[in-house]
């Protein structure tokens, strides 16, 4: 472009005007003569708009032209002439600028002004030239200084904490600061390197623009940098140091989720006591029984079952280890269930045997003051295949129970526990047994119970039982006959038939190790637990707590504390069990953890668990703000020594800034003990993140431990 500048104080004026008369004289010149011809685009009024624009800024200013066509009137590509016109704070010229053959594609230019405060006063005198030739046309038009926009990311927010299964929303604030000028911009969010999603948005002159970037999910569990970055502003920026801004969201595999009550009171953990520890059937050297009466208290187990066998009372001896037995689960803190055994005799002849039952627990609570008696099951396992026991027969056998603690005025310390159900077939499936105690019995029972054993090499199976019961009380039974449900027996098989080992249960692990005395059956245990709690069962018995014999043909292992020719001794599950004990308390809450998909729990179209091996996770709280978070990683439940594979850290959320816990484990050193760690922090966001390893359990809590 071709064209000269002049400027000089106002005192020199005359001289810059007299110039500027005469440029201007020369492009009235120059309109009169295209007014004297015949117009080209007559219909369109004005043939040709001007519209200004000046924008400053601290490296100068810049004025943009558009000349617009009217209706009818050929685009523009060139400016002919241009003539600029700035003025000084006090309205007086400050400079004539004329510039010649100004290229303006589209009929739009770009003309640098220099330095040029706000607020000052441009005018614009244009000879417009259509791109096909012949007339030329004028145009005038003014605009006052506006300063460029400068756009910032005020703020960004997101959740503190999310999880690697549940996407986000994440806004950034954009807003313009100088106040003058709207601006367009592209909008990035970004994770590290990568860019997550974009948005193009237009942000007013002194406003602000909600920017929401929807459904962001993050999959690594670890905080993740976010970073928000505007980009390709028009009209261009006063600052672009200003264009960014972040925010951290920790992610975590796992989170308490305190809003959801899993288990409004826990009914316990705890084991079978062998009723006849203290027989001469078992034959137990009776120097050894203290030992054995410190270790059963020491495990102090919240729930623990006895068997009242029938006809008991008529030897002297087992009705004495009976009772004796029953206190030492009354010393050692537990809630007890009596469970009546074998009723096949009694199912004829109801009311006699009931009524002696009956005079048994009034004994043992009113007499001997034994008040930690609180359930009483009729017949262990009613729904075994050639029991000769009737859903009927069951029925009259709970009502005539139920109408002497009544007459006894015992039925409010006693609940009535109905099933220790076996999952069976055909007419004595646990589901016919379910539903008939639904509709028959919901008026005196007050909770139901189930029993559930699995093989090792097969947890798959120990994940249907538990949701298959689940699915069977809280789907299919109707609404008002659902109760609390109790595992009044579990355990895990191992290997029956071992070359050149006795046959006898559980079995063996594969190396010819009693399943007893390995940590792979301790493992699957605190599994089994974990997951009775996520899915809301009242209270969980292992079979069972010590050597014994029941009667002269049982040949059995599963204790958790050995024979007493060995000393007694502590078996890994002894050990993993006391932990959880130590760690919760009867009646306390069980809290929901996250992720929790409903659909997880459902079977598939085989009957088949859909839940995959990951870490699992348990939660409980006190009435006092006591809380415990219980988990492992269920791809230690196959192994049996120390697993060689690094195990990423735990990752857990939804904890109270600041809450310190106590971090405990069982089976650390993979020696089936239970060890004390150190403490854990919840930081800012309410995360934790604590190493285990994969053949570890552990706990968390806020409860002091020695």
């Amino acid at each position: 472009m071709r064209g000269g500048l002049t400027k000089g104080p106002h005192r020199r004026l005359t001289p810059l005007l007299c110039i500027g008369a005469i440029a201007t004289l020369g492009l009235l010149t120059l309109w009169d003569t295209a007014r004297a011809d015949a117009p080209q685009c007559s219909d369109a009024t004005p043939p040709y708009s001007l519209a200004l624009s000046a924008l400053t800024g601290p490296n100068g200013a810049d004025l943009a032209l558009h000349a617009d066509p009217g209706a009818g009137c050929a685009s523009v590509e060139t400016l002919k002439q241009v003539q600029l016109k700035t003025f000084g704070a006090d309205g007086r010229l400050d400079e004539v600028r004329n510039l010649s053959d100004v290229v303006a594609p589209a009929g739009i230019a770009n003309i640098e002004l220099g330095q040029l405060p706000r607020g000052r006063l441009v005018q614009a005198h244009v000879l417009v030239q259509p791109s096909e030739g012949g007339r030329t046309y004028v145009a005038t038009g003014e605009a006052r200084t506006r300063l460029r926009p400068d756009l910032i990311v005020a703020a960004v927010h997101v959740p503190l904490q999310t999880l690697t299964t549940r996407p986000i929303d994440v806004q950034a604030d954009v807003a313009e600061l100088n106040g003058d000028t709207e601006a367009t911009t592209t909008v990035s969010l970004s994770w590290g390197p990568t860019i997550l999603a974009t948005r193009a948005v237009t942000v007013p002159a002194g406003g602000s623009v909600p920017v929401v970037f929807t459904g962001v999910s993050l999959t690594t569990p670890e905080p993740a940098d976010l970073s928000v970055a505007v980009s390709d502003v028009l009209p261009a920026e006063t600052d672009a140091t200003n264009d960014t801004g972040g925010a951290t969201v920790d992610v975590t595999e796992l989170e308490l989720d305190g809003s959801r009550s899993v288990l409004d009171s826990l009914g316990g953990y705890g084991a079978q006591f062998d009723q006849h520890v203290f027989a001469p059937i078992t034959a137990a050297p009776p120097g050894s029984l203290p030992d054995l009466d410190a270790k059963v208290k020491a495990l102090e187990p919240q729930l623990v079952r006895i068997f009242y066998s029938v006809g008991q009372e008529a030897d002297a001896n087992n009705m004495a280890s009976f009772i004796e037995t029953v206190q030492l689960a009354q010393d050692a803190g537990a809630t007890i269930n009596i469970t009546y055994q074998s009723a096949a005799g009694a199912r004829l002849q109801p009311g006699p045997f009931m009524n002696r039952f009956a005079a048994v627990l009034e004994d043992l609570v009113r007499v001997r003051g034994l008040t930690n008696v609180r359930w009483v099951t009729v017949q262990n396992e009613p729904n075994t295949p050639g029991l000769q026991i009737t859903t009927d027969q069951y029925n009259a056998l709970y009502r005539a129970l139920n109408a002497e603690l009544v007459a006894r005025g015992l039925r409010q310390q006693i609940g009535l526990m109905g099933g220790d159900l076996v999952e069976s077939s055909g007419a004595r499936d646990q589901r016919v047994w379910f539903q008939y105690m639904a509709h028959n019995m919901n008026d005196i029972l007050d909770a139901y119970s189930v029993h559930i054993y699995w093989n090792y090499w097969d947890t798959a199976r120990m994940v249907f039982r538990l949701e298959d019961v689940r699915q069977i009380v809280t789907e299919e039974l109707p609404a008002d006959a659902r109760k609390p449900v109790f595992i009044t027996e579990f355990g895990v098989r191992g290997i029956q038939n071992f070359s050149g080992k006795p046959a006898f249960q559980p079995g063996y692990w594969e190396d010819g190790t009693q399943m007893s005395r390995t940590n792979i059956e301790a493992f699957q245990m605190l599994w089994f637990d974990v997951l009775a709690s996520q899915l809301g069962f009242s209270g969980v018995v292992k079979w069972d707590a010590y050597w014994g014999r029941y009667d002269n043909g049982y040949n059995q292992s599963w204790w958790l504390i050995g024979p007493a020719d060995e000393g007694w001794p502590l078996m890994p599950s002894y050990h993993a069990l006391r932990l959880l004990l130590q760690v919760t308390e009867r009646g306390w809450q069980v809290l929901g953890v996250n992720p929790w998909a409903e659909d997880d729990w459902k079977l598939d179209a085989q009957d088949q668990p859909q839940d995959q091996p990951e870490k699992e996770l348990a939660a409980y709280s006190g009435p006092n703000g006591e809380l415990t978070l219980f988990g492992l990683d269920t791809h230690g439940g196959a192994l049996n020594g120390a697993s060689g594979e690094p195990v990423p850290a735990y990752s857990i959320g939804g904890l109270a800034p600041g809450t310190e816990l106590n971090l405990l484990l069982w089976n650390a050193a993979a020696n089936g003990a239970d060890s004390v760690v150190g403490t854990v922090t919840a930081n800012a966001a309410g995360v934790v993140r604590f190493n285990v390893p994969q053949h570890a359990a552990f706990a968390l809590t806020t409860l002091p431990v020695a």
